[in-house]
């Protein structure tokens, strides 16, 4: 089960006790205004904290919850005025407002839209720097839409509405913006108290991803609404990142000493906007383990699992403390999950071989690690989806999706120094090596060498170049030592299953030998003739290797009436490697009858010894003696006689 990457309410990091303080506070400002920041990098959990504050209201009548995302609501309108309407429509929806406070909700729609259609006109009016009076403004705007538009129809409706808020003096009989903006505040201030709220709380999240203008809008808004009473807003977002688009807003803020004083200044708005500031810890190593453990066995068991939640509840208790313990240990885990340990343990075991590599290179980020383990997880159901999930360990695949991600050159460089059969030696050679110097009874490999140094240099001798580069780097060591151990596995599969951006592994023939081996069976027979010794030292698995290499580039010449280059050389192959006479049987039964040549019709005794191959190779030739070429016909008689 590939894991959601959405907020939620399910606490695995112990965040909730943030999301009550969060509430204490709010509960505790009683009818004054308040702000309260939830800061952190992205991916840390912001807005899972935002859900639970929320979660946390759900049962108190006299508290009403808003959300608002700011990047949802990016580029349909002003983010003032999105804000302000989003506000106020969830608020009379939830508390259904429209007929309980009538005049009140009518007369904060005429202020919000009016502002609306101010913003819409092309004005400056609602800037503080300027005092143009919003009647001469909506005057001007009735004639630029008359003069502008062709299409009377379409804009009847927006005079109609413009000429019904000129004559609205009660609305507007200060021309004034402050009076302007006043009015909003006065009609939500009544708005409030006659929906018996005791406290609006208002949760916005996703600031950090917008546009910094868009940003400072929005902030902008907050500040406005902080003038209510019986308000609470939380912001959920980067701090830096807010910085930066007050700092991108305001650019050149300069003090009495001409000094550029932006940097200062976006940390004072912050700082005067968020009353109370959060800031989400960082996950520490024990943390980190028990929530990797935690999501690979939720990609296995549901989060309403009764397993489950006990289980999460125990980490929580673990997670209050981590100095005094070493998180969620086996026995926790059979003690909790009992007769269903044995459905996760494959995950369990993954989770305890990647935690430690995994926590410290994604630096406790939540997000970071839960993105790992879902792509984890989802190469491995492509991998069964595509018919080789068979061929695939999922801890193998952990441990190499780790050295892709975070040892990408290494990552590479196996898949360079990896033989044909799939197998990576000098892995091999290093993992034997680490395994020697770490156990007690080869610390003294020879009782006669004493000196540290020279030890190393015993220990290293007959040991490839490429193993000692390797041997120097601490995290390759690292990573080599972990379990599982692969490096006399085929590692064919798994680089298959990860190559979405690059081919490492199926690009080349690797091996020096095995492609000058390849390149004398494609010559002439004398040449071939004295590679013979370096043939027959081939592997079942090489000389498997070569031969279909050399089957692809016979087929790929196309025209079979004349002798193809390599013909002799598989002949020699197949004669050193008998096991290879029914592939070569295959390989001769695809060549088209009507097609070929009378080379064809001998040499093959040299290789095809066995019965059951002579006797397909009669019926191959048989078939040619009744449809061949009449060339190949009058041969093959000659020859068979």
């Amino acid at each position: 089960m590939i894991l959601s990457d959405n907020e939620t309410k399910v606490d695995m990091l112990n965040n909730r006790a943030i999301a009550k303080t969060v509430v204490e506070l709010i509960e505790e400002s009683q009818d004054k205004p308040i702000s309260i920041g939830i800061h952190g990098d992205w991916g840390a959990g912001k807005s899972s904290v935002l859900e639970m504050v929320e979660d946390e209201f759900n049962n108190n009548s006299e508290i009403e919850c808003i959300k608002f995302n700011g990047w949802k609501h990016q580029g349909f309108e002003d983010a003032k005025i999105a804000l302000m309407s989003a506000i106020v429509s969830e608020l009379i929806e939830k508390r259904k407002l429209g007929t309980v406070c009538r005049d009140t909700v009518k007369k904060i729609w005429k202020n919000i839209n009016w502002l609306n259609i101010a913003k819409g006109a092309g004005s400056l009016a609602l800037t503080a720097t300027t005092g143009i009076p919003p009647i001469m403004l909506l005057s001007n705007v009735l004639g630029n839409l008359q003069s502008s538009f062709s299409n009377a129809e379409k804009i009847d409706t927006t005079i109609e509405s413009i000429g019904q808020y000129l004559k609205d003096t009660k609305v507007f009989e200060d021309t004034s913006i402050t009076k302007e903006f006043a009015e909003f505040q006065t009609s939500f201030s009544d708005l409030l108290e006659e929906s018996k709220i005791k406290k609006l709380v208002v949760l916005i999240d996703d600031l950090d991803r917008c546009l910094p203008e868009v940003t400072i809008e929005t902030l902008e808004a907050v500040r406005l609404f902080m003038f209510s009473n019986s308000t609470a807003f939380v912001i959920a977002a980067d701090e830096s990142m807010i910085e930066y688009a007050v700092k991108k807003h305001f650019p050149d803020v300069m003090d009495l000493s001409d000094k550029n004083m932006g940097q200062e200044f976006s940390k004072r708005y912050l700082e005067k906007l968020i009353q109370v500031p959060f800031r989400i810890p960082t996950l520490g190593e024990v943390e980190a383990e028990m929530y990797i453990t935690l999501l690979m066995i939720g990609s296995k068991l549901t989060e309403d699992d009764k397993d489950f939640e006990r289980l999460l509840n125990i980490s929580i208790e673990k997670m209050k403390k981590p100095w005094k313990n070493q998180g969620l240990t086996i026995s926790d885990l059979y003690d909790v999950l009992e007769d269903r340990y044995t459905e996760v343990r494959n995950e369990i075991m993954v989770a305890n071989q990647i935690s430690p590599i995994l926590a410290s290179n994604t630096d406790g980020n939540p997000r970071k690690i839960k993105r790992f383990i879902n792509m984890l997880l989802l190469r491995y159901k492509i991998a069964e989806a595509r018919g080789f999930g068979d061929e695939i360990d999922l801890s193998i695949l952990a441990k190499f999706m780790l050295a892709e991600n975070y040892l990408g050159d290494f990552y590479k460089e196996i898949a360079t120094e990896t033989g044909e059969n799939g197998k990576c030696k000098v892995l091999e050679e290093l993992e034997n090596h680490l395994m020697k110097i770490s156990t007690e009874s080869s610390r003294v490999v020879d009782e006669t060498i004493d000196n540290e140094e020279d030890q190393n240099d015993f220990l290293e001798n007959g040991m490839s170049e490429k193993c000692k580069i390797w041997r120097e780097n601490s995290e390759i060591c690292n990573w080599v030592k972990s379990e599982p151990y692969v490096g006399n596995i085929d590692l064919r599969p798994y680089y298959f299953a990860s190559k979405e951006k690059e081919d490492y592994f199926f690009k080349q023939i690797k091996s020096e030998n095995i492609r000058s081996i390849i390149d004398g069976l494609m010559s002439k027979s004398m040449y071939i003739a004295s590679i013979s010794d370096e043939i027959e030292t081939l592997t079942p698995e090489e000389s498997k290797y070569v031969f279909d290499i050399l089957s692809q580039k016979i087929v790929g010449q196309g025209n079979v009436t004349n002798k193809p280059k390599g013909i002799d050389g598989i002949i020699e192959l197949v004669k050193l490697h008998k096991e290879l006479q029914s592939n070569l049987i295959r390989l001769i039964e695809s060549f088209k009858i009507d097609e070929v040549g009378i080379w064809i019709c001998s040499g093959w005794d040299k290789c095809i010894i066995d019965k059951e191959h002579k006797e397909r190779l009669e019926k191959y030739y048989k078939l040619l003696s009744e449809k061949g070429s009449p060339l190949v016909k009058s041969t093959l008689k000659t020859v068979r006689k």
